[in-house]
């Protein structure tokens, strides 16, 4: 075919718009041309090898020189085709600057904005912390504080119980009633009898019974029975009771009062108790 192409290139060649022949005439014209270039050659080399060889090698030289501008034909019409693709390609819009910047700037505000509202947070959980320390801190002064003053009052009472004299206690009998009703008299500033004054009167006027009363004398007729240890009436047990011993049943409260009332009748109670013997010749006093 090389050939065939190289033997046309030899021909002389007509340029004729081929678009206004008839077909028919195209084609026919093309297959002649076709049958010379075929025929052509196989003559000359037989007619002539030395000339065939020449030929053989022109022809070659001619392919080569074919390919060569084929390719660079190629190329040009590559390189021809290249803008009319670039030219279809859609153009890529370009992104605007002052968006670009208005982006950026948008972005480094929001960046902002987070990193003020982490800090305001840890500012918060920082607060927060202080403040339930301080909470903590207040409680655990409060309670030793607290601690603290009981202490001391548990000392200040263990200090004045330890200052203050024992107090002290009476047998719950007539001697022990005795007893304290003369310590009541003394610590009151009054005149003390003796011990033995006081049970003569006792054992005289109640058998030592302080809830004795005597419901059928002349003064029970009136309402006013005698009552407690030394048979004493209301009315003169009122006036006689020191202040905390009001009780005429108590025997202690009614022996202080019936020693006042001898003190202001008798002088004191020795000598009513001894003008009737100490009991042995007792009468109503």
């Amino acid at each position: 075919m090389r050939r065939i192409k190289h033997n046309l290139g030899r021909l002389p060649q007509v340029r004729m718009g081929h678009h206004r022949m008839p077909d028919a005439v195209l084609g026919l014209g093309l297959l002649g041309a076709i049958a010379v270039g075929t025929v052509l050659p196989v003559s000359q080399a037989i007619a002539d090898p030395a000339s065939h060889r020449a030929d053989a090698a022109a022809v070659a030289t001619a392919d080569t020189q074919d390919a060569n501008r084929d390719g660079g034909q190629a190329a040009s019409r590559g390189e021809e085709r290249q803008p009319v693709q670039q030219d279809q390609a859609q153009p890529q819009p370009q992104p605007d600057q002052g968006q670009q910047a208005q982006a950026q700037q948008d972005q480094q505000a929001a960046d902002q904005q987070a990193k003020q509202a982490a800090e305001q947070q840890a500012q918060q959980a920082k607060a927060e912390q202080e403040k339930q320390a301080a909470e903590q801190q207040a409680q655990q002064q409060a309670a030793e504080q607290q601690a603290q003053q009981a202490k001391a009052e548990q000392e200040k009472q263990a200090a004045e119980q330890a200052a203050a004299p024992a107090k002290k206690t009476y047998p719950n009998n007539l001697d022990g009633w005795i007893e304290e009703a003369r310590d009541v008299l003394a610590a009151n500033g009054k005149h003390v009898p003796s011990a033995k004054a006081m049970r003569a009167a006792a054992i005289a006027e109640s058998s030592g019974n302080p809830n004795a009363q005597n419901n059928w004398d002349s003064n029970a007729k009136i309402g006013t029975p005698s009552i407690g240890l030394t048979q004493m009436i209301m009315p003169t047990f009122k006036a006689y009771a020191l202040p905390g011993h009001t009780d005429i049943r108590n025997p202690v409260d009614n022996l202080v009062a019936s020693s006042r009332y001898c003190d202001a009748r008798y002088g004191n109670m020795d000598n009513m108790a001894a003008a009737r013997g100490y009991g042995s010749h007792w009468r109503g006093y």
